[in-house]
């Protein structure tokens, strides 16, 4: 399915907080379900995937875009998107922006 699919599947009944939530994309099609933290064996490995267990966006509609366009972009920068602030392995921690 499209991405805009998954938010409305999403958003007919949003997951409770701390309920895990697992997104997958294979090639332009994105999956989601509900997920008990076990990944299925499938033929073969998606392109890119996630869990997410926080707290999902408000009746706001402005706040549920960005959330959904914050998701996306962390999917797409494990394919070779942009790459979402992470830092080198030297690099002393605390890590701050």
């Amino acid at each position: 399915m499209k991405w805009d699919q998954v938010q409305a599947e999403i958003l007919k009944d949003p997951p409770e907080p701390g309920e895990m939530v697992y997104l997958e994309r294979r090639g332009e099609d994105y999956t989601w379900r509900r997920s008990d933290g076990t990944m299925d064996h499938a033929e073969s490995m998606p392109d890119a995937w996630m869990y997410y267990s926080g707290q999902w966006p408000a009746a706001d509609a402005e706040k549920r875009e960005a959330f959904f366009k914050d998701m996306l972009a962390e999917l797409e920068s494990m394919t070779g998107g942009v790459d979402r602030c992470r830092w080198e392995a030297d690099d002393p921690w605390p890590h701050w922006h």
